[in-house]
């Protein structure tokens, strides 16, 4: 696939990394030393310009590129590059990244929706995140919470704790636990290392286990590994940005909601902009000021704001404090490691959850959904079956497929139903197959296989 990437900023340049592997890769930044550093690692084309210029497109090859995606700092330039592009040549998908909520309601949601402005996909980061840290709130005890076959199937990370069900047991004894509950476990991340497992393998104290099933049994699942968490009360967020107020007015409903914000004029918008949540102005480092708000009973701690060095700091901090649940917001892989050594429950890399977006619109049509974790290395993939992109798997049971190396097939959606992948369920055109890969590297055979 001939691939087009505007903006070399930190999506841009993870994303156009990402996709060197496999496809034509072409960069445009105005940088010219951001460029120089990710072309002396990555086998990719690079072009220091305005990607809004015809001259700059016309040396892109526009005319031969099969996919452009505008990941610029700026909303405007994005709209107007993807406006340009499809000028030069109609037959290349658009996406955008378009942060103001302004573009994204209303008339312009309509605009959007309608094709009017040349975009084919629009990509929302602080939708996206706002939709997948509300989800983990709602579901006490979860690190990860990824939708398969529209909200069908879920796959869920989370610890298993000591005094569950079935830490210190095989995980064939599942189906003993809870039989009326199928599941799959499609990974366990252990002391940093990976295991694909199978049932006589055991999950212990602390391992990160990724697990498969349908959504209605994600409770009884998850009661299984760890200890009952109960339901989340009061809600504390750190940071009253667009990804701050945009959770507060998911949660504040169903929620105590506080939400601390240090810039006085932010701290008047959001009181006038919420209406069940309690807007506080100051800084979340300051001890004090979490002790008298009483930091040692809220449930779930979000450090949301857009600085990784405010949101490490102050997730550490409300740690020690008493918080008993804290989720941060980090991009830089040296905090991330930091936070996970300091026992903080859930990192999010936003630039990971963009990409994931983007991911499902660029490995084929039959590509339903995409999920980018681990620092980008592991995937969790839903692959509708094509009659003739996949022809070589239709009719064939589960164990006559053989997965390569890294790759677990953990669920099969037919319709509304959600079968666990055991040896004898058999594949049929049109079905969903739910898979993980270790290393996004495996894609390539996975994609070798099912054709």
């Amino acid at each position: 696939m001939n691939i087009l990437i505007l903006g070399a900023g930190q999506v841009g340049s993870e994303l156009s990394e990402i996709l060197a592997e496999g496809h034509d890769v072409t960069l445009i930044d105005t940088d010219q030393e951001k460029l120089r550093k990710i072309s002396d690692h990555h086998d990719l084309r690079t072009i220091c310009g305005n990607g809004c210029f015809p001259k700059t497109l016309e040396q892109a090859e526009i005319e031969t590129v099969d996919l452009a995606v505008a990941m610029t700092q700026w909303d405007e330039v994005n709209m107007v590059a993807c406006q340009m592009i499809k000028h030069m040549n109609k037959k290349t998908k658009t996406m955008a990244r378009i942060r103001a909520t302004q573009y994204l309601g209303g008339r312009g949601s309509e605009i959007f929706e309608a094709g009017e402005y040349s975009i084919d996909v629009v990509i929302s980061p602080e939708n996206l995140i706002t939709n997948y840290i509300t989800k983990l709130i709602k579901l006490p005890g979860a690190m990860q919470v990824l939708d398969f076959g529209n909200g069908l199937a879920s796959m869920v990370q989370v610890k298993a704790t000591l005094g569950a069900p079935i830490t210190g047991h095989k995980i064939s004894e599942l189906k003993d636990h809870i039989p009326n509950a199928d599941t799959r476990v499609a990974a366990i991340y252990r002391d940093n290392s990976l295991i694909i497992p199978t049932g006589e393998d055991y999950i212990n104290h602390q391992d990160e286990v990724f697990f498969i099933t349908a959504k209605s049994n994600l409770k009884k699942v998850m009661l299984e590994i760890r200890e009952v968490d109960s339901k989340y009360k009061h809600i504390m967020i750190a940071g009253g940005g667009r990804i701050g107020r945009r959770i507060a007015n998911a949660l504040e409903e169903k929620f105590r909601v506080k939400i601390i914000e240090r810039n006085k004029e932010r701290c008047i918008y959001l009181s006038e902009k919420l209406s069940n949540s309690l807007v506080l102005n100051g800084d979340t480092s300051d001890a004090e000021l979490l002790e008298e708000e009483n930091i040692d009973q809220v449930d779930m701690f979000c450090a949301v704001t857009d600085n990784d060095e405010a949101n490490v700091m102050s997730s550490l901090l409300a740690k020690k404090l008493g918080a008993k649940n804290v989720l941060t917001l980090v991009n830089k892989k040296k905090y991330i490691e930091l936070i996970k050594s300091e026992d903080v429950e859930i990192s999010i890399a936003p630039t990971q959850i963009t990409i994931g977006d983007v991911l499902k619109n660029v490995n084929g049509s039959n590509l339903a959904n995409a999920y980018s974790f681990k620092g980008g290395k592991a995937e969790a993939l839903e692959i509708i079956v094509d009659k003739e992109k996949n022809n070589g798997i239709i009719n064939k049971t589960i164990e006559e497929i053989k997965m390569p190396e890294g790759c677990t097939l953990g669920a099969v959606l037919t319709g509304n139903e959600v079968k666990i992948a055991h040896h004898d369920v058999k594949i049929q055109e049109n079905d969903h197959l739910i898979i993980f890969l270790s290393d996004k590297n495996n894609f390539e055979k996975l994609e070798k296989l099912i054709r």
